[in-house]
């Protein structure tokens, strides 16, 4: 009699998984048929469920994810996504990517999509990206993304005349992002944090610090996000404008990096503009400070004349001890300052 009740059970349960993984499949092309009709189309070479008998594994090989307005096309491609559910849990889910990836942009002459120019932003790979998404009430209530041994080459357009590649590798880099509010409300806290070790970056506008390029050591980040959107569907900028929208806040409640004799560390906090481009201040300790401005200048980035008034502005400012200095990165209407010296423009998210 047992033996008769576990064959009943398995085929009971082989039944479900079959019929389960049947409606993930409408699932899924319902999903890609919404996204399409909102301008993102997902493609896959080859595309299968298995994952027999405890969990759904979709497995998506020559993926193409195709970001399309009235006036370009963004495209990103990979050799693999999978995706990985247990089939006694729906709400958390095991993501990963595996390269080599490529990201190109394309400017498109008018609404039957003729395409006139294409651009390669990057291209690369790494040896892992994967993340654990966790959902509540069918909402993002935590997700961890982990980026592990990345190579590849960014493209700079800021010289239009002449394009230079920036070479960049990346040891590891862990991103956390969790809800600490009722996710069954529109919109909440978050608390979110960032930890990258060993990044490099070389050529065009990278080249900071030195003609080598610009690296940083350690980089640690941690805030908490106010009004955030809990609804994720779709696209980026639609989150953005909702947490504008509910006067979102993001409070930089620890900030420490590293890069060879310079360091610094800082809070802070910033919103965005009617722009959508951030706005606020981050008031740092920085050594190594003298060490930093000498490579800017060095590579063309700052005048000298320019340079030596800043250190002494900055150092008129106040002393914060122990060979460090106080500096403000200020954000203000689409500018960026490292004390007195402007060091970048935004560009506006928004249509003014």
């Amino acid at each position: 009699m047992p033996l008769v009740l576990v064959l009943v059970l398995a085929a009971l349960w082989s039944l479900y998984w079959v019929i389960a993984a049947s409606k993930a499949q409408e699932f899924i092309d319902q999903a890609l048929a919404r996204e399409k009709a909102n301008g993102l189309t997902v493609t896959c070479a080859k595309r299968r469920i298995r994952g027999y008998p405890f969990k759904f594994l979709l497995n998506c090989s020559g993926l193409k994810v195709v970001q399309e307005t009235p006036t370009r096309l963004t495209t990103l491609t990979a050799s693999r996504f999978a995706a990985a559910v247990m089939a006694y849990n729906f709400n958390h889910m095991i993501a990963e990517l595996d390269g080599p990836y490529e990201v190109t942009r394309s400017r498109k002459r008018d609404q039957n999509a003729t395409v006139v120019e294409t651009r390669k932003l990057f291209s690369g790979t790494a040896k892992t990206l994967k993340s654990s998404i966790v959902l509540k009430n069918q909402v993002l209530k935590q997700t961890t993304v982990v980026l592990r041994g990345l190579t590849g080459t960014f493209v700079d357009y800021s010289n239009q005349s002449r394009p230079q590649e920036i070479a960049t590798t990346l040891s590891e880099a862990i991103l956390h992002v969790r809800s600490t509010g009722d996710v069954s409300k529109a919109a909440g806290p978050y608390d979110a944090g960032g930890v990258v070790n060993n990044l490099n970056f070389n050529g065009g506008m990278a080249n900071l610090q030195s003609d080598e390029g610009t690296r940083f050591d350690n980089f640690v980040v941690r805030m908490n996000i106010s009004n955030a959107p809990y609804k994720l569907r779709g696209k980026p900028l639609d989150w953005l404008k909702a947490w504008k929208a509910n006067n979102g806040q993001a409070k930089i409640t620890e900030l420490a990096a590293s890069s060879g004799a310079v360091k610094m560390k800082g809070t802070g906090n910033f919103d965005l503009d009617n722009l959508g481009r951030a706005q606020g201040i981050l008031k740092a300790q920085m050594t190594g400070l003298d060490s930093l401005v000498k490579n800017l200048v060095s590579a063309g980035r700052i005048r000298e004349k320019d340079a030596d008034l800043g250190l002494a502005a900055i150092n008129l400012l106040g002393n914060a001890g122990g060979g460090s200095v106080k500096v403000a990165i200020k954000a203000q209407k689409g500018n960026v300052y490292f004390g007195p010296f402007k060091i970048a423009i935004l560009k506006p998210l928004f249509n003014p």
